[in-house]
């Protein structure tokens, strides 16, 4: 079933299309400038109505290279999330709404060097997740104990 917006629905579960070019690895969506100064190239939504969280994907191509400004600081790749999080989540919803208003939880914000369809495992492909709840000021983490 396809809804109004051309979101697919589909087992509890709603899947913007793809904007990537099957194979290429790369989408073909605009990039975004995010803090850290690297570029992320946004993928597919997917609106698991199941758990009421919304997932963005992002493809970042510079997240496995020893010399980006990642260079294995994991608090530089969260706080690329959680803007990712807190900038992205306002367009999905119809201006003057915020996300827990219509029923959703929270977000699952995923950064992946390359393109992979959702749900895949790939040794060779570096991917980073993190949930995060609706709060008033925006995004935040989902379970503080796994964060010290």
């Amino acid at each position: 079933m396809v809804d109004a917006r051309g979101i697919i629905i589909c087992a509890g579960l709603t899947l913007a299309a793809p904007l990537s070019a099957a194979g290429q690895g790369m989408p073909d969506s605009a990039p975004l400038l995010m803090p850290s100064g690297e570029m992320a190239y946004p993928l597919d939504e997917i609106w698991d109505e199941s758990q009421s969280m919304i997932r963005l994907r992002f493809v970042v191509p510079k997240l496995a290279e020893p010399s980006s400004v990642y260079g294995g600081d994991p608090f530089r790749v969260f706080e690329d999330m959680m803007w990712l999080c807190s900038t992205q989540m306002r367009g999905l919803t119809d201006i003057g709404e915020f996300p827990q208003d219509q029923g959703w939880q929270g977000a699952i914000i995923t950064m992946l060097e390359r393109d992979i369809p959702f749900g895949t495992r790939d040794a060779d492909v570096v991917q980073f997740f993190e949930g995060f709840v609706f709060g008033m000021d925006g995004c935040e983490l989902e379970d503080d104990l796994y964060h010290d």
